[in-house]
């Protein structure tokens, strides 16, 4: 059962001392956004964010992060939502970081995937909660180069 939180996971690597951040093609709306989707079950936050990855794009990644961007989204936005007696409202959405080395591989989910530095990514996500957390990834990446 889906459970009432969303993730949202910007894989990222770093090329020639620059980040750049992979963002997907959504097929259902061809919009633009990190990886994302609801946590199943009993699992974890980064274990949602994780499997997320995995059925996304194929990829499992290293140095992974929690950031401290977070949103909270209406609920009526997920199927199920009705079971969730305790979030009247809204839900939350937990962001991550995760390192990659491999190229990603579309599922179902994606019409494709680019890689981006910040300001073509910041450009192209729809979302605020998208561009908050990328931000804050940029962030800590260019504090740590």
């Amino acid at each position: 059962m889906r459970a009432p939180f969303q993730v949202l996971v910007f894989p990222y690597q770093i090329l020639n001392e620059q980040p750049r951040y992979l963002i997907g093609k959504r097929s259902d709306n061809g919009v633009w956004q990190a990886i994302s989707g609801g946590g199943e079950d009993s699992e974890s936050f980064i274990e949602a964010a994780k499997r997320e990855l995995k059925e996304e794009t194929s990829l499992i990644g290293c140095d992974w992060q929690q950031l401290d961007s977070l949103c909270m989204l209406p609920k009526v936005y997920y199927a199920g939502h009705e079971n969730w007696t305790n979030h009247q409202f809204v839900v939350p959405e937990y962001s991550f970081s995760v390192r990659v080395s491999t190229e990603p591989q579309l599922s179902n989910e994606h019409t494709k995937f680019r890689w981006c530095g910040f300001q073509e990514a910041s450009e192209l996500l729809k979302y605020d909660s998208n561009r908050i957390a990328l931000w804050e990834l940029n962030q800590r990446l260019k504090s740590n180069l």
